[in-house]
């Protein structure tokens, strides 16, 4: 067995369900082409909250990958995450039969799991008095189902655990498999993340803490505009990114394709707020420093940053000035952008939609544009790709992932 401390960990399968397209070529096509899937939500009524887009997932149907038995015992953020996981097993070309199960881990990042279920649970449950109700309502609203089922469908018996910790969960169930790959608890790991916010409850929640951005009824006005000027807040969205995550000699020995190398992360708390980062800024700096540090890379190495890029006022302004912090004079020559014009703000799916990006990315050297970004903010003064993508040298990515309660992680 390779040294614990000498081992490395790279990425040899990808899968998707993304408002974008469920596989990754099709991710890939529409995101470097600069399409977005951001529309008015076709899935429940908006007419009661100022806003009413968000990036619904409309292609998935959860029996292309499931029996029907299986499909219903689940709940719909579940069923993302089995059906990406099964795809990035199938992408890597690993044979599950010839591995040792038992050394095989399971790491899954969703923010709020099956609450979409739980409200559905609730407002069934008061129409019949509480006399009909679904026998598979605890399974389907645990965030542990999600992990476990995976690795039921999978046939998986190594650790497996659901980390919920906000919109960086997913980032955090890729950090926790790379550490069990590096110790040497695990040679590979299942690790992505997962989320189905879409529901009246959750819209209302966030229209409510005027966290979405406004829209006129039946008009898109380019939403959301991550570091522009004119930026009013973010667009929800949907779905699921799982990856095979492997210690580089036994993908080596197995002639298995790597897309990227993951050679560190960093992970702090603001212990500021719940719904407000610290101003300073210190914290994702410390997490962006650490990260580097894990690597044994110096700032002036990184050729590219995904951002978390939000759309608000304040987040967006943050980030810039993290960058500018930890990169220093370099943050000018790197091109940065963020998904989320495209995507909406998935919660912890959004992690995994950043990865399969910058992994694509750093493939086809070229990097995808931040939509919706045509008025700049002098606040926001670094290279934001706008527009259109462009071709790039892209050895070194950091991808920076930013949560509600101040959780920060950078890979």
């Amino acid at each position: 067995m390779t040294p614990q401390t000498s081992r490395r960990v790279v990425i040899t399968g990808m899968g998707v369900i993304s408002p974008l397209g469920s596989t990754v070529d099709l991710f890939w096509h529409l995101l470097s082409q600069g399409e977005s899937a951001v529309r008015p939500i076709t899935s429940f009524d908006t007419s009661p909250f100022q806003a009413c887009l968000g990036a619904e997932v409309r292609d998935f149907d959860p029996e292309d990958f499931l029996h029907r038995k299986q499909a219903r015992r689940m709940g719909r953020a579940t069923q993302f995450a089995v059906a990406s996981a099964m795809m990035a097993a199938r992408d890597s070309g690993i044979d599950l039969e010839q591995e040792d199960r038992g050394s095989i881990g399971i790491s899954i990042g969703t923010s709020i799991g099956g609450m979409k279920e739980a409200f559905e649970f609730h407002d069934a449950a008061k129409v019949t008095a509480y006399e009909r109700v679904n026998p598979f309502t605890m399974g389907m609203t645990f965030p542990n189902a999600i992990s476990s089922e995976v690795a039921i469908v999978l046939g998986l018996h190594g650790p497996c655990e659901t980390y919920s910790i906000g919109c960086s969960s997913t980032a955090n169930a890729i950090g926790r498999a790379y550490e069990w790959i590096k110790s040497g608890q695990a040679s590979l790991v299942v690790a992505g993340g997962t989320e189905a916010p879409l529901h009246p409850s959750v819209y209302a929640a966030m229209n409510a803490g005027r966290a979405l951005a406004p829209d006129e009824r039946g008009t898109i006005r380019n939403l959301p505009r991550p570091f522009d000027k004119t930026r009013c807040g973010m667009v929800l969205g949907e779905g699921a990114g799982c990856f095979i995550l492997e210690e580089y000699e036994h993908a080596r020995a197995r002639g298995a394709r790597m897309y990227a190398e993951l050679e560190g992360w960093g992970f702090t708390c603001d212990a500021h707020s719940m719904v407000k980062a610290a101003t300073t800024g210190q914290e994702q700096q410390r997490a962006a420093r650490l990260a580097l540090s894990t690597a044994h890379w110096f700032p002036e190495e990184v050729d590219y940053v995904n951002a978390c890029g939000l759309g608000t006022m304040e987040l967006d302004a943050l980030e810039t000035h993290t960058v500018k912090q930890v990169l220093g004079t370099h943050a000018y020559r790197v091109p940065i952008s963020s998904f989320k014009a495209a995507l909406g703000h998935a919660f912890a799916a959004s992690g995994a939609f950043q990865l399969i990006g910058t992994a694509k990315a750093m493939e086809h050297q070229f990097i995808p544009p931040t939509l919706n970004l045509t008025n700049p903010d002098p606040t926001c003064d670094l290279d934001y790709v706008s527009g259109e993508g462009r071709a790039a040298h892209i050895d070194r990515a950091l991808i920076n992932s930013f949560g509600f309660g101040g959780k920060n992680i950078v890979l």
